[in-house]
């Protein structure tokens, strides 16, 4: 399942992006759905759920905090958004 990292900025989201790539782990910026968005439209990073441990301590290293992450749940019509960390 995909899960969604929501940082404090659209600019820390493409640098933790960045450095993932750098060490062979490809992710996905994407915008933020509206439905988890609180300050209006946004970027968050798309990634495998078994990489969470690994991107909130690249976060942390990098002094680029992760405020959230969400696991994106397929519904009939839309995603649902439950939040694990």
């Amino acid at each position: 399942m995909n899960c969604l990292a929501i940082l404090t900025s659209g600019n820390y989201v493409f640098n933790l992006h960045r450095i993932l790539e750098r060490k062979g782990l490809v992710f996905e910026v994407v915008s933020t759905p509206c439905q988890i968005a609180k300050d209006g439209c946004g970027y968050c990073l798309k990634f495998p759920e078994q990489h969470k441990d690994t991107v909130v301590a690249e976060g942390i290293e990098n002094r680029l905090p992760v405020r959230e992450i969400y696991r994106i749940v397929p519904m009939f019509s839309k995603n649902k958004y439950e939040r694990v960390y």
